[in-house]
């Protein structure tokens, strides 16, 4: 038998098919409507069949592209990148799901992430503190306070 073929390859850090430890470093690119289309975000790691022929091999790995009205508004723009994007990146460089996996798990992620935006709302809104909790003094008997004033002038 051939030892090279007992050699185990390592994969790279950065692997975008789900071995890989660590997660790309993304840079958002801003597109406007015209060569987005309906799509809100795409990002590099999407297969290409998933995509549009006029954008196919035209998206590269280490960069998300984002809709110009979707970017300029800062919730949702948040939303978009930390609560789908990054998340279904995640999944797929390390956990190696496919994109598809990825894309329903995303989904639903967003939709919690939204949640938990919307719960923090209110109380920036209404300006709620957090506050100590109130310690009740109970009132000293007069015994005690007796008993302490003779130790003291013993």
């Amino acid at each position: 038998m051939n030892l090279e073929s007992k050699k185990r390859v390592e994969p790279s850090k950065y692997d975008p098919y789900g071995r890989g430890k660590e997660t790309l470093p993304f840079k958002v690119v801003v597109k406007p409507r015209s060569i987005m289309g309906d799509y809100i975000a795409l990002h590099g790691l999407l297969p290409q069949n998933e995509l549009p022929e006029s954008l196919r091999h035209k998206i590269p790995e280490d960069e998300i592209w984002m809709r110009e009205d979707v970017f300029d508004d800062p919730k949702r723009r948040e939303r978009i990148l930390q609560g789908h994007e990054k998340y279904e990146l995640t999944l797929m460089e390390t956990e190696g799901l496919t994109y598809k996996q990825a894309h329903r798990s995303a989904e639903l992620h967003e939709k919690v992430y939204q949640l938990e935006q919307d719960l923090e709302e209110p109380d920036r809104k209404l300006k709620i503190r957090n506050y100590e909790p109130v310690k009740i003094v109970e009132p000293k008997r007069k015994s005690e306070v007796k008993a302490k004033r003779a130790k003291k002038q013993a």
